[in-house]
């Protein structure tokens, strides 16, 4: 039987060199590993994924290993590959595409960390590890669950090697930017602080990186700085890259589910998770994620509750409604794939309590705490709206 095939996925920029150091890594990878590999890019630029599992699937083999070459677990590994990977299993039904974790947290990484600080300190003035403090810098994502591995990362690199302090930072979307995590090592007084970059490769972000250090340094002349350059192409990746390839194609690879925000509520994510246009983005990745090969998937949110808490109908019982509906769901297991949300006013004032199922489009009316069981087994696991009750249907 042929050996399975490969996919190394980059992000894609829309700086060329960029996007010509992924291709040269997946030459370094092919080279160093012996396998046949396809390189592919989530977005601006090509081949596209798409392109990649076509190439695959005709390759001869059975199965196709998709690995991304990714640092940490976001939209592009959570929902984006998942899509083009359901995409190729409905055109190759025969073939099993088993989909790999990114690069996250591993033991070279922390190896090759250690060599970008001593490739930044090379023939800089002899200082004591006491002296210095790190700044890990990422890209920044919308993902709170992304941040926090960074988080992490500096946390397990920093402990147990002697340097005064560290911090995270990020280059966008999220807080704290690079201008404030520097200002806030500065006031810890160290005289070096050494700033390191996870990204793979020099572009638009090393850039703005190196913009925001150069405006630190004149403000705080004091301190000196010093930037480690970012990961490149980096052998020591071929081995991470391998150990995920394996964990795919055996059933091993695994992502942490307990707080990802498609499936559980964050403070200050909630449109992830409830909303008619959340719903759609949480079916799609709880049912495209799944894969012989990874444990990141859990069920799909089948309904999605609406409960009026305004005035008019918090007078006539509606706080009470949607705590008898969510205990009632619960009791049933069936809290995880039936999404309940407390709404304001829905504009249906005297008709309350008023409780809304989308995707159906199924308004009812007038819902008393009697009806919830008729609603749940008739509705909501069998897909017959009680027709007593509803107010209205309105096209999902």
């Amino acid at each position: 039987m042929r050996e399975a095939a490969n996919v190394l996925v980059g992000h894609g920029s829309r700086v060329a060199a960029a996007n010509q150091a992924f291709l040269d890594f997946v030459h370094v990878f092919r080279e160093a590993s012996g396998l046949d590999v396809e390189p592919a890019f989530v977005e601006l630029a090509e081949p596209t994924l798409a392109q990649a599992l076509q190439r695959a699937a005709e390759s001869g083999a059975r199965d196709v290993a998709v690995l991304p070459f990714i640092l940490f677990a976001a939209g592009h590994v959570k929902s984006d590959i998942p899509l083009h990977i359901e995409a190729a299993r409905l055109r190759h039904p025969g073939i099993r595409f088993v989909l790999g974790t990114p690069i996250g947290l591993h033991p070279r990484i922390l190896e090759i960390l250690d060599s970008r600080v001593g490739e930044a300190m090379r023939g800089a003035p002899e200082r004591a590890k006491g002296d210095t403090a790190l700044l890990l810098v990422g890209r920044g994502s919308s993902d709170p669950d992304a941040n926090s591995d960074l988080a992490k990362l500096g946390r397990l690199y920093w402990e147990g090697r002697g340097f005064a302090a560290f911090d995270n930072a990020f280059c966008g979307v999220t807080e704290p930017r690079i201008p404030s995590g520097l200002r806030r090592l500065a006031r810890l007084r160290p005289r070096r602080i050494v700033v390191l970059p996870y990204l793979f490769f020099a572009g638009v972000l090393e850039e703005r990186l190196r913009a925001d250090v150069a405006d630190f340094r004149r403000s705080y002349q004091w301190i000196e700085v010093l930037i480690a350059p970012p990961l490149g192409i980096e052998p020591r990746l071929v081995e991470v890259l391998l150990d995920r390839r394996r964990e795919a194609l055996t059933g091993t690879a695994a992502m942490t589910c307990d707080l990802c925000k498609y499936k559980v509520r964050l403070v200050g994510f909630e449109d992830d998770l409830g909303g008619e246009r959340s719903l759609v983005r949480s079916i799609r990745h709880a049912s495209l994620t799944a894969s012989p090969s990874q444990s990141h998937a859990h069920a799909p949110i089948r309904k999605h509750v609406l409960v009026c808490v305004n005035t008019e109908c918090v007078a006539q019982g509606s706080p009470r409604l949607v705590a008898e509906l969510r205990q009632k769901l619960k009791d049933r297991e069936l809290d995880l794939v039936i999404q309940t949300t407390k709404t304001s006013c829905l504009r249906r004032c005297g008709d309350g309590p008023l409780l809304v199922v989308y995707p159906d489009g199924v308004w009812y009316r007038r819902v008393a705490s009697g009806d919830l069981e008729e609603i749940i087994d008739e509705h909501l696991c069998a897909n017959r709206p009680v027709g007593r009750l509803v107010d209205q249907i309105l096209s999902p």
